[in-house]
């Protein structure tokens, strides 16, 4: 029995009394101590600041290049590498940005599948993106943090299928494409075989089950058009 256990358990006298003095510990202030506590500040915003954009720079963007198959000028990477698992190819155009912090980019079986990134576009915080047969992210695209593409069920419908060692058969299976200037929301879903149009805007927690028309906005579950965008002058 570990001793967190022992004392949560609050059976004996000696428990109770621990468990007091524990949980007035917890909620206890601690003061702030001029000059310890400034340079810890100042160590602290120096870690997570310079020195975490040069640990990207010398360490994390180099090792992103080398993993994937093409990487144009300029590549922006924040922090850590994306995690990529799976045979995928990579391939990014220039001033592509990543924030590279708990993003994925992944694919499902040995098969190799391909992730296209357009010049000039960023894939936000914490993006997840599972390739089905390929997905394709033009230029000029934004993609906010906590987004999901999802071209791969992983598992097939058949429940009996589904209780065995079988990943999903390629009717599981589809492309996506997110096409120049899109905007997509944050926590919203893009599941596989859907196309966002030209300009389009994903609202924020949309899901997005069919395709979307070019310089439209949709939203909801599943996501409708709701609006439309004035074409920009020279589209």
């Amino acid at each position: 029995m570990s001793v967190v256990t022992w004392i949560r358990r609050r059976e004996s006298r000696a428990q109770r009394i621990a468990y007091d003095a524990a949980k007035a510990a917890l909620h206890a202030d601690f003061p702030v101590i001029p000059g310890i506590h400034h340079v810890l500040a100042a160590e602290r915003a120096l870690r997570k600041g310079p020195l975490t954009q040069l640990l990207a720079k010398i360490y994390h963007t180099p090792l992103l290049k080398l993993r994937s198959a093409s990487v144009g000028r300029s590549l922006l990477l924040y922090e850590d590498m994306p995690k990529i698992l799976g045979n995928l190819r990579i391939t990014l155009a220039d001033r592509v940005s990543l924030s590279g912090s708990q993003v994925w980019l992944a694919c499902g079986d040995a098969s190799e599948k391909v992730l296209s990134v357009g010049s000039d576009s960023y894939i936000g915080f914490a993006t997840e993106i599972f390739v089905g047969t390929e997905i394709s992210i033009g230029q000029h695209v934004l993609i906010a943090n906590h987004v999901l593409m999802n071209g791969y069920d992983g598992h097939p419908i058949d429940p009996l299928a589904r209780a065995s060692p079988h990943c999903a058969t390629d009717v599981g299976r589809g492309p996506i494409t997110i096409c120049d200037y899109a905007w997509i929301g944050s926590k919203a879903i893009v599941l596989k075989n859907v196309t966002i149009g030209r300009g389009a805007i994903v609202a924020s927690g949309a899901v997005v089950t069919k395709d979307v028309p070019e310089l439209t906005i949709v939203a909801g579950n599943p996501a409708r058009v709701v609006s439309n965008i004035e074409r920009p002058a020279g589209w």
